[in-house]
Formats: structure tokens, sequence, C-alpha cells
């Protein structure tokens, strides 16, 4: 499958795969509004500051938000996502950012970033509220990406796939939360340019509301997704989409005529022939990314090894992790 050699192709823990920020600018400031204008300022870090840049790891069994009941690390299978913010007000604002030079050989070149969010609702202007922005540059042509690149506020536009939270005692103000969506961006023929990539995350201006944000970029920089192994004897095969957008069209091949299947995960059954390969066009919310057709292939290998991890102790009430790091190539089953 193609994720092996993509992985490589893609800069150095873009994907916060060693669960660190190496690579990653950190930035924490302040919003204020001037002359009817939003304004994040902020100031480089020397690395993350508690609360403000969060690392989360799949293993560790971090949970879920508190608002939204979404898990807190991105559900592709990765083991590392992020948090900006926090649920504290008080005109707080974060930032990253990661630079990179896409290779001078490069000519089809893509990302997929994925994000999460929640905001206080209040009652404000729009440059007045709590947000979420993300803006994708090529920095060498100082142009901004502009299907990849908006902003979020909780109140007084349109905000497709937001869910109000369940109100908690004591609050007063409502909370609106986005789950894990995706927004691929295709950087075919920019070989050789630089790009940025900067996720900010800011407080309403009148230091009462929060506003916090969940981001993973995927490990495929390449236009190929996760394919399907199969074994000698295999009668089915799975092909599977990113998730997060909201719909998919599987063609039988790359003339673009027959539609196979629409769904974020394809089912062959037959099997097709090893090395064939099946492109899908992935079209995001309006106006929240790029349409973009990525490809998955079929590959042969041996059969899996299953390891369920290391024998555990487990007390009466309290919750124990089994297993290993999961690999995103394999469906799990366990049984007691």
């Amino acid at each position: 499958i193609g994720d092996v050699a993509d992985a490589q192709t893609c800069p150095p823990n873009i994907d916060f795969e060693t669960g660190t920020f190496n690579g990653w600018k950190c930035y924490i400031g302040t919003a204020d509004t001037v002359d009817g204008t939003n304004v994040i300022a902020l100031t480089q870090a020397s690395g993350p500051v508690f609360n403000r840049q969060t690392m989360y790891t799949a293993n560790a069994g971090n949970g879920v938000d508190r608002y939204g009941g979404f898990p807190v690390n991105c559900p592709n299978g990765s083991s590392h996502s992020i948090r900006l913010g926090n649920n504290l007000a008080g005109t707080q604002a974060e930032g990253i950012s990661y630079e990179f030079t896409i290779p001078a050989d490069r000519n089809i070149y893509s990302l997929i970033y994925h994000y999460a969010v929640v905001f206080q609702e209040p009652n404000h202007q729009s440059y007045e509220q709590p947000r979420l922005e993300i803006e994708v540059m090529n920095v060498t042509d100082t142009t901004v990406i502009n299907c990849a690149s908006f902003d979020f506020i909780p109140y007084g536009t349109a905000l497709p796939g937001f869910e109000k939270a369940p109100s908690f005692p004591g609050d007063s103000i409502p909370v609106w939360y986005k789950d894990w969506s995706a927004v691929s961006v295709n950087l075919a023929g920019n070989a050789g340019k630089t790009i940025r990539l900067f996720f900010k995350t800011a407080d309403c201006t009148f230091r009462r509301h929060f506003g916090y944000g969940y981001v993973h970029l995927s490990s495929s920089c390449s236009g190929t997704v996760i394919g399907s192994t199969i074994c000698s004897g295999d009668a089915v095969a799975s092909l599977t989409a990113p998730f997060g957008y909201e719909s998919y069209q599987w063609y039988a091949d790359n003339t673009f005529t027959q539609v196979i299947g629409t769904n974020q995960i394809l089912t062959l059954n037959p099997a097709p022939a090893v090395g064939s390969q099946f492109p899908v066009v992935i079209t995001p919310f309006p106006g929240y990314g790029c349409v973009d057709t990525v490809y998955a292939s079929i590959t042969v290998g041996a059969s899996p090894l299953s390891v369920a991890g290391a024998d555990a102790v487990a007390c009466k009430f309290q919750p124990i992790q089994l297993g290993t790091a999961p690999d995103p190539a394999f469906k799990y089953s366990w049984t007691p």
C-alpha cells in the first residue's frame, strides 16, 4: 500500500507522529478588536506552552472532548493529535505553524489535514467572537490557497456539521462543536515551492467566552491513500478513503466513467487483481475545503500476525488498556 512510501515524501513530523512538536513553531498571544476587525496577535514561544498547545497520544487513552464527546485523538488510526487552546476565556490566542519546501521532482503533491472545534456561543459581532483560523499559503508566490484556508466562528454564520453540546450544571452559555472533519490540499504543480500551514485559535475579544480546536495531519503526501493488502485465497478486499468528507465517489478506473461506490469504505467482492488502482473523488462540506481525487491500490502480502499486547492485571472498577500501537492498514476485532 502507498502509506509506507508516502510517509517518506512528507516533511518530517508534519503528522506529529513522533509525539512532539519538532518542526512546528508554537505561538501564544491575545485576541482583540481593532476598527471592526478581529486581530490575533501572536508571539513565537520556545516550544509548546502548557494548556495552550497540548499533545494527545492514542495509546494513552486520552478519551473524548468534554463538550462534544468526540475523541480528542483523530480517529483516522494515527497515534498523535494536538489541541490548540482551552476552555478558559480571557482573550487568549494560540497558534502553530509548519513551513516546508516541496521537492523539486514532486509535481504531484497533496496534504490532508483534520480538524475539530469547540466554541462558546456569544451573541457578539462576527469580529468579536472566538474562532479557529486556518491558513495554507504558498510562501514562494505569496498567495493563499483559498479553498483550504478559512475561519470558523460560532454565531451568525452557516456552520455545516456543527452540533449543540449538552449542558453541564452551571452552564449558562451554549457550546457548539464540530466533530473531526478533513480538508484536502492539492499542491500539484508547486514543485520546489515553499508552503506554510498556520492554525490559530482565539477566545472572544470581551474576555468571557472560549474557543479551541484540534488538529492532525495525515502521513500521506502523494495523493494515495491506504489501499488493501490481500493474502492468497482472499475473496474480498476493502479500500478506505480519508474520513470526514461530505461525500465520496469511487470509480472503477482512471476513465472516471463508472461509479462503483459512494461510501468512505469500498468493499470489492470478488477481490480485484493485485495492482488494480481505484480513484475516489472526495468532496468536503460546502465552503470548507477543496474537492480532490486520491487513489487506493490493491497489493499482496503475507497474513498479518495478531498481537494482543502484554498480559495485564485489572482491578475492579478500574479501566485498563490492552493491545499495541494501532496500524491503520488493519481492522481489529476483540472477543472475550
